[in-house]
């Protein structure tokens, strides 16, 4: 196999309009809490108890009382 034909072919995916991606839309349904951390939305609704996290600040503070030994 020579270089020229090397991934020269159009497959299915090259047919595809592209798109520029976008922000992501976020879950739909009841208001929903925003993190404490960074505010972004959480899981939660917003009449949720406690200290709401998002996903990602929910890991990283389980992460940090994991390792706090």
């Amino acid at each position: 196999m020579d270089a020229s034909s090397y991934c020269a072919g159009r497959g299915p995916a090259d047919d595809r309009p592209r798109t520029a991606p976008g922000p992501d839309p976020g879950p739909a349904g009841p208001p929903y809490a925003e993190c404490v951390l960074c505010r972004e939305p959480t899981e939660y609704p917003e009449s949720a108890k406690g200290i709401t996290l998002c996903p990602v600040c929910e890991w990283q503070e389980a992460q940090r009382t994991a390792c706090s030994g």
